[in-house]
């Protein structure tokens, strides 16, 4: 059985002889139940699991009390995922299959991932934000004058907002479109790159903390301005770096990562990832690059944070086949 259409392509590549060979070798090695489950790849797999045991020697470390439901919704959303994608292996449907195993990699890895960047905050390391505005004032952008600018004109800063939250539901639309398209390898694709740019993100920020431009009292200009999506983890973060964090639940979870942004990065990618299907393709594109752009006002996020994220997400990208 073959895992996706990558494969399937490879097997085009080689004459007719060695093509029906390679078919009854696959045909044998496959047999195995697990062998539906193997996409995106068995070591990203991997990569999640060893994200997850490393995780919970942390916990155990840092002695932090679990709030249990969340995770066992994710681990019982992960479970129903993979045994629809087994089932769909089994009966042949590979848009199905595709649609599942991709739902169920993704809520794995991020579910591990979410919790190491919770962790990785906990060391509290001097924030660089002052830096990082620096670096923005040197390239010859007036941060503080840019969020006035969008206090001044609620109309075009709510437009930019709802643009920016779109940008998670984005990641169910790959899944679905790129599914449904039977485009599989690009969808495997495009979870091998987020597990890379949002790992990256990660490990950047964790040594390169910063709260964002409205942590600072004198960046938070008057006027009608959304501001959710910058201001929503100042508690958490306040409590990590204060030591009065001790209890991690997964509904809690709030994002962390200031430098590089990883909306940037996510956004590059899904425009990618949706660019050869028709209508929907330019017009991921289109949302996309109003999320990049979005990431400085609603996001709270610093010029050189969505520089960082977006470029990550074009050498990723640029090196997917190496």
């Amino acid at each position: 059985m073959l895992l996706d259409v990558e494969r399937a392509a490879s097997a085009r590549c080689l004459p007719a002889q060695a093509v029906g060979g390679v078919r009854a070798g696959q045909a044998k090695r496959e047999q195995p139940l697990t062998a539906g489950l193997a996409a995106p790849g068995r070591r990203y797999w991997a990569f999640a699991a060893a994200v997850g045991a490393l995780d919970l020697l942390a916990i155990a470390w840092t002695g932090l009390r679990v709030e249990p439901t969340g995770f066992f919704a994710a681990l019982g959303a992960l479970a129903l995922l993979l045994a629809a994608a087994l089932l769909c292996s089994l009966i042949r449907e590979p848009k199905l299959r595709a649609m599942a195993l991709s739902s169920a990699y993704l809520v794995a890895v991020t579910t591990a991932l979410a919790v190491l960047h919770v962790l990785a905050a906990m060391p509290a390391l001097p924030l660089a934000d002052d830096a990082l505005a620096g670096i923005e004032t040197a390239l010859g952008f007036d941060g503080p004058a840019y969020l006035a600018f969008l206090a001044a004109h609620p109309d075009i800063a709510h437009a930019l907002a709802l643009a920016y939250h779109s940008s998670g539901p984005q990641i169910g639309l790959v899944v679905i479109v790129l599914s449904a398209c039977g485009r599989t390898g690009r969808l495997w694709a495009f979870a091998r790159l987020f597990t890379l740019a949002l790992t990256a993100c990660i490990l950047v920020s964790a040594f390169v903390p910063a709260a964002g431009t409205y942590a600072a009292a004198q960046a938070r200009p008057t006027g009608e301005l959304e501001t959710v999506g910058a201001l929503w983890h100042l508690d958490m973060l306040r409590a990590l770096r204060d030591g009065s964090f001790h209890t991690l639940s997964l509904f809690e979870i709030r994002g962390l990562v200031t430098f590089p942004s990883f909306h940037a990065s996510l956004a590059v990618l899904t425009g990618w990832a949706l660019k050869p299907v028709p209508v929907i393709g330019p017009l991921a594109i289109l949302l996309n690059a109003t999320i990049i752009v979005a990431a400085i006002g609603a996001g709270g996020h610093y010029l050189p944070d969505v520089m960082a994220g977006a470029g990550l997400a074009f050498v990723l990208v640029a090196m997917r086949r190496w």
